[in-house]
């Protein structure tokens, strides 16, 4: 119905406007980095790889006549540009950084390049199913955290800001494309929602130790040193 279709549309816009403010996330980190002066237990692979994800949509927008997708994902990149270029200053590990860069930016000309040589009816379509499989590999970052975690014990160094603003875009994106259908969008926001729980329940086994866990309330005991 038009009803339904008028609050599809105003959903959509939601989710980029989401998405747009999403940029801003990383900005705990900088913080962090300024006050060490080091990007030391952080990975570049979060900033890194989004641009084959935003790459992917980008396309899958032009070709589908979605000036939504592009446009969100144009000004996503942008800023993912800004916020790489931060890392890169205060990192000691710039090589690495550049050839991560460089494995993205091939993988995303391979996908392009593949897909040209399709059929012209079916290249939307299979580059729609890329973006989809591709959005999660914007989970190998969030992983990279887990694994410290587990080692360390902490989520010390996991700002909570990023976890719950993370949960709720995630499943606010799970909530559209169901909604409207899209099958690609729906497959690349599953692994994204079950992360997040992950994520927060981390916050609970393995609390921070310095400070305390809004709306969770977890942080790590301080335990007396008998004298």
């Amino acid at each position: 119905s038009i009803l339904t279709m008028d609050f599809l549309y105003l959903f959509g816009l939601w989710i980029s406007a989401l998405q747009i403010l999403f940029v801003f996330m990383p900005v705990p980190f900088i913080l962090e980095w300024r006050k060490r002066g080091s990007t030391e237990g952080f990975s570049a692979v979060m900033f890194v790889l989004p641009f084959l994800i935003m790459g992917c949509w980008m396309r899958y927008g032009f070709m589908t006549g979605d000036t939504m997708m592009v446009v969100t994902n144009a000004i996503m990149t942008t800023t993912s540009i800004f916020y790489l270029v931060i890392f890169i200053h205060y990192t000691k590990e710039r090589t690495t950084v550049y050839r991560q860069l460089a494995a993205v930016l091939g993988a995303l000309v391979a996908v392009f390049a593949y897909v040209s040589t399709l059929n012209k009816e079916d290249q939307a379509d299979r580059m729609g199913a890329i973006s989809g499989v591709v959005q999660n590999l914007r989970l190998i970052g969030a992983l990279y955290h887990i694994k410290s975690v587990f080692e360390t014990k902490t989520t010390e160094y996991v700002p909570y800001q990023m976890t719950f603003v993370m949960t709720f875009f995630i499943s606010q994106m799970m909530l559209y494309s169901v909604l409207s259908c899209n099958f690609y969008m729906t497959m690349g926001a599953i692994p994204g929602v079950l992360l997040c729980a992950l994520n927060l329940s981390l916050y609970v086994i393995y609390p921070p130790i310095t400070w305390r866990v809004p709306i969770l309330g977890t942080q790590q005991k301080k335990i007396e040193k008998a004298e």
